[in-house]
């Protein structure tokens, strides 16, 4: 009896050392498999993150190449029907103003969440010598385009050339209009105070409310308090990593 015992008990441990060994074995292989899954899912996750801002991108008012470009030769046109799409709106004035010189830019402005026109354009014109182009494009002004009267204006003479009022926008706009705050500000300063240009008192005025209802708006403040929270978290971080440098160098 105790020669079966002794027996079933060498079997059994040789049996369970033998699963150990198959599963040492295999271990490195799971864990390779597990590595590979890993990868192939952070790879799957940034490549539908890249897609998400391609398409953010492509919805967003500024994100085309014809969004920068305003200058004091550019025309303002507003009056047109709006309810079509951004690129129809684009070809319909692209036509309407091509016999006054070559179009270098046709900017249409949109709501990004709906994408829907504002009601205006942007338009720039190849300069010919003379100016001729810009008489030409004016004298569209009251002009018909699909039943509807033009106002054709220079952008300058208008609030919409100076800011975007009762805008809401999307993400990637207003990281683009805090750039560009930056940007400003840092001219501001290099420059001692530059030269800027003097608003007339309406426009001063439409500036001041919509700061004052940008500031009161939850995504304001949320985005505000982040950004607080951010800084100190570096600011923290910094402290902590000045401390730990202080204590090696003390020993």
């Amino acid at each position: 009896m105790d020669q079966s015992k002794l027996k079933r008990c060498s079997a059994s441990a040789s049996s369970s050392s033998h699963a150990e060994a198959a599963a040492e074995a295999t271990d490195p292989l799971q864990k390779a498999e597990r590595e590979l899954e890993t990868e192939v899912d952070s790879r799957k996750r940034q490549k539908q993150e890249e897609e998400e801002t391609a398409e953010k991108k492509k919805r967003c008012c500024f994100g085309t190449k014809d969004a920068k470009g305003n200058d004091e030769r550019t025309i303002f046109v507003s009056g047109f029907d709006n309810s079509g799409s951004r690129d129809e709106i684009r070809s319909a004035l692209a036509k309407h103003f091509s016999s006054c010189g070559e179009l270098t830019r046709v900017f249409v402005h949109i709501e990004c969440k709906t994408g829907v026109s504002r009601g205006y354009a942007f338009i720039n014109l190849k300069q010919r010598g003379g100016g001729e182009e810009l008489e030409a494009a004016l004298t569209l002004n009251g002009s018909d385009l699909g039943g509807r009267k033009l106002l054709v204006t220079m952008a300058k003479s208008r609030d919409e050339y100076y800011g975007h009022f009762n805008y809401t926008g999307c993400e990637i706009c207003r990281a683009m209009f805090k750039d560009a705050r930056r940007r400003l500000y840092k001219w501001k300063r290099e420059t001692g105070d530059g030269k800027f240009i003097t608003y007339s008192p309406e426009v001063e005025e439409k500036f001041r409310l919509y700061k004052k209802e940008l500031m009161a708006s939850p995504e304001f403040r949320t985005s505000r308090k982040m950004e607080k929270s951010l800084k100190k978290k570096k600011k923290m971080e910094k402290s902590k990593t000045k401390m730990e440098k202080s204590k090696t160098k003390d020993g």
